[in-house]
């Protein structure tokens, strides 16, 4: 596998890493927006112009420290500058030679001999990252489960499946990221919160003006209020089930999609196939996440609440009560603080051992905590309900299942005697009973119960019968 090393220069990382690398990030971001501000390449005159304002706008406090560089030259030069107090417009210069020199941009001569400063293609993630970062990270999840809706839901991906299937893929992984975004930002505020030890003011500053601006206002607000994620779920689910089950639709998308990525129409509709199934099932998977950063929201509150509480109760904790006790001790003599907490603090001569403090044991009969043991058929059927258990054979689904042998037809009845043929068959005929009695309406059979009791081999037992449910009731 090729490294991403094999495309970067060498020194690429060095003005991030440097101790100049807040002015390197600050410098690269200017240039990043004058770039998408402009319809060609900047003029470098521009550029130089635009670096000298952001120095000549740092305060005292803004050090720039000396680098040394291979070249002697360029690094005399340097030194030379920094220790003279260079102008704006010459630090300007100077890291904009660095930074081209370093492969972050590249300074091109055009036709007219004027000079401009370029985006080498390797940088533009770079760039990118750091204006995100700079900006603070949204969520934008309400634009993903749209453009998903769009690509798939509109008339454009009858004729141009291919498209629209790619479009929606990338963006259904850009709307689960982002909802995992969000998810751990809420964890990193939560962790913060309970490691904080200040003050009220600055816990409340740190929950409503950090977390509230950073998180609630910009994601979470419009993630509770928005209804684009239950509204459009259900509709792209429909769609992309209509897709699968679309045979000319697939064959003739899986033919465009292998010319355009030039693999066989077999592997390509292997791959439309898969981007739909991946779709579907990861906006299923969406409501554990949106669970989690509710939890997470409730946890943040929940932690900033106590934390204030505990600071204006300080004393009423237990943790306040020790505190107050030594506070008192330190200050003034007994009989004082005794007024003082008002109860009295005796002091003790001499310890002996019956001066600590023990926990009772209380003494359990034995017989007591002896097992009753079952006799065969109890022990039979707790071994049989056992197995069954494990083998997942009682549950709804596959008692129903079980009784549909009986009962193939909607209005078909069955004697409960007539199904038992074992220890088996018993343990399910208990738990159809419950299910019939206790799921209220949902189990597909109805129970109807006798006064008089019946016995099937060893099992005796109420008499009862089981009728198939129709579908609508």
């Amino acid at each position: 596998m090729e490294s991403v090393f094999t495309r970067l220069p060498e020194s690429f990382f060095i003005p991030l890493a440097s101790p100049n690398r807040r002015h390197y990030a600050a410098l690269l971001l200017v240039y990043y927006r004058l770039f998408a501000e402009y319809r060609s390449s900047a003029e470098r005159e521009l550029v130089v112009s635009r670096f000298a304002e952001y120095f000549a706008g740092l305060d005292a406090s803004d050090k720039i420290v000396d680098e040394e560089e291979e070249n002697g030259a360029a690094a005399e030069a340097d030194r030379t500058a920094s220790t003279a107090g260079p102008e704006p417009r010459v630090l300007a210069g100077l890291f904009l030679r660095k930074l081209i020199g370093y492969g972050w941009m590249a300074e091109e001569e055009q036709l007219d001999f004027s000079r401009v400063i370029t985006l080498c293609l390797h940088a533009r993630p770079f760039f990118e990252a750091l204006d995100a970062t700079e900006r603070g990270a949204s969520v934008e999840y309400e634009s993903h489960i749209v453009a998903v809706y769009s690509s798939l839901c509109g008339d454009a991906a009858k004729d141009n499946g291919e498209h629209a299937v790619l479009n929606a893929h990338w963006h259904t992984r850009l709307l689960v990221e982002s909802l995992k975004v969000l998810e751990q930002n809420i964890k990193s505020y939560v962790q913060d919160m309970f490691k904080l030890d200040a003050a009220i003011p600055e816990i409340l500053h740190a929950h409503y003006d950090v977390y509230m601006h950073e998180v609630v206002d910009r994601a979470y607000t419009r993630l509770k209020t928005s209804d684009n994620l239950s509204r459009y779920r259900p509709r792209i689910s429909r769609a992309v089930n209509g897709f699968l089950k679309n045979e000319p639709w697939m064959s003739r998308t899986a033919e465009k999609l292998a010319t355009i990525q030039r693999e066989t129409v077999a592997a390509s509709r292997e791959k439309v196939r898969e981007m739909l199934v991946e779709i579907r099932d990861e906006l299923k998977s969406i409501d554990p996440i949106l669970e989690g950063i509710d939890d997470k929201n409730r946890r943040y509150s929940r932690i900033s609440t106590e934390r204030i509480r505990a600071r204006l109760h300080a004393d009423s904790s237990l943790q306040g009560k020790i505190a107050r006790i030594i506070r008192a001790l330190t200050r003034e003599p007994l009989m004082t603080a005794a007024d003082e907490l008002g109860h009295r603090i005796f002091r003790l001569r001499h310890l002996v051992r019956e001066s600590l403090y023990a926990r009772r044991n209380r003494d359990v009969a034995q017989s007591g905590l002896a097992r009753q043991s079952a006799d065969g058929v109890e022990a039979e059927i707790a071994a049989a309900e056992l197995r069954l258990r494990i083998t997942h054979q009682l549950n709804p689904a596959k008692i129903a299942d079980f009784l549909s042998r009986f009962c193939p037809s909607p209005g078909a009845v069955k004697e409960a005697e007539e199904i038992v043929g074992g220890v088996d068959d018993f343990v399910r005929l208990i738990y159809a009973a419950n299910y019939a009695e206790a799921r209220d309406g949902t189990f597909p059979f109805s129970v109807d119960w006798r006064e008089e009791e019946v016995t099937v081999g060893r099992f005796s037992f109420r008499a009862h019968r089981f009728v198939r449910r129709y579908p609508n009731g």
